[in-house]
């Protein structure tokens, strides 16, 4: 499977224009409502869209609902008619939008709510033929399904082991592995793999990665098929057996991303939004580690995130693993001030240092201290 390389945005949503490169892990942050969403709604329509018989991009769909054309055209840019997506797989380019060609007009297309393909639909075919092969990603949105006594059983699938992008999905295919599948690691020196387990299996080393995310817990995944639903037994203790509204929404938000990271081979794509959603630091943190190395192991990993922790657990990786690779990890801080949205590209190094550091990244609690120990809100430039 090719993986994604680069997105470019033309007046759509918060960008008049604007290009991202992408690579294993890319982290999109800044303040609410800036922009840190929009490059993983473009890949969303992408990946929800029908190519085998119909060309268009979905603007709403199974992953994401944006809107009509007067959401997604820039507000400030109302009166350019143009506007393209356009994305990258390795060798291989796709755009799609309104106002290049003759007869595609805003206007002629606004009830259909689809964008169409810029270019021949041989070249689509020829990428998308490329593109399906063994085609396999997760897409977990911010709102997960949070702990619940069962949950019914899957209708609809986009492939074998789909979590659904609630993570509604998640016990199901967990048992799954207990049960049938009992799926190991491929590579015996896989970064995944959890230090206190010496097996490959791949569920012992999801639950060896909760119980750093919420120590103590081992999880007992079920199905009544009579039923259609599936359910989560948690065992707090040896011979303990509770319900997880017991353990809090922490545990059931983590189990789906932790799931979907260790499901994942080498080529495919995991999108996140706020991963940290209900964890303590310490589970930011270790989620952050899990995430980098994930990215090492070849999987193509794209979040946004709030969080200070779980961008310091990828530093710990990049600092501590000698053999992490620094131009796995891309970083975008978004902001925006006077009705335009600025794009701040940073790396990191193999000491976990960033490239820079912007005055509104991630420098709250500096702030807050700053004010603690002086009791002045006039901070300096920190």
């Amino acid at each position: 499977m090719k993986k994604i390389t680069s997105l470019t945005l033309k007046n759509f949503k918060a960008y008049k224009e604007q290009s991202f490169d992408f690579s294993n892990l890319t982290v999109f942050c800044g303040n609410n409502s800036v922009g840190k969403s929009t490059a993983i709604q473009a890949i969303g329509m992408f990946l929800q869209s029908d190519m085998n018989g119909n060309s268009n991009l979905k603007i709403n769909g199974d992953l994401v609902h944006v809107g009509d054309f007067d959401d997604i055209h820039n507000f400030s840019m109302r009166e350019d008619d143009v506007l393209y997506l356009k994305y990258t797989f390795e060798d291989d380019t796709v755009c799609w939008g309104y106002g290049i060609e003759e007869g595609d007009a805003r206007e002629e297309l606004s009830r259909k709510n689809e964008l169409p393909f810029i270019g021949c639909d041989k070249q689509l075919r020829t990428i998308t033929n490329s593109l399906k092969d063994n085609f396999s990603f997760q897409y977990l949105e911010a709102e997960r399904f949070g702990p619940r006594d069962n949950i019914p059983l899957s209708q609809h699938n986009y492939h074998e082991g789909w979590l659904g992008k609630n993570g509604e999905h998640t016990i199901e295919v967990l048992e799954s592995l207990v049960t049938r599948r009992r799926l190991n690691f491929s590579a015996q020196e896989d970064p995944r793999k959890h230090e206190g387990i010496i097996n490959n299996n791949v569920f012992n080393h999801i639950e060896a990665w909760m119980s750093e995310i919420s120590p103590g817990h081992r999880i007992s995944p079920r199905i009544e098929a009579r039923a259609n639903v599936a359910f989560n037994v948690i065992i707090p203790s040896p011979g303990q057996l509770t319900k997880p509204i017991n353990i809090g929404f922490g545990f059931s938000y983590a189990l789906s991303i932790v799931t979907a990271l260790m499901l994942a081979s080498k080529n495919e794509l995991v999108i996140i939004e706020n991963p940290e959603a209900h964890l303590h630091p310490r589970g930011q943190s270790y989620l952050g580690r899990l995430i980098a190395l994930s990215a090492k192991a070849g999987i193509q990993v794209i979040i946004e995130t709030h969080s200070d922790h779980l961008l310091n657990g990828i530093r710990v990786i990049a600092r501590t693993d000698p053999t992490f690779d620094a131009s796995l990890f891309t970083l975008y801080y978004i902001s925006r001030e006077n009705d335009e949205t600025s794009v701040a590209k940073i790396k990191i190094n193999n000491e976990g240092k960033l490239s820079e550091w912007p005055r509104g990244f991630f420098d709250q609690q500096s702030q807050d201290m700053y004010t603690i120990m002086t009791g002045s809100f006039d901070h300096p430039n920190i």
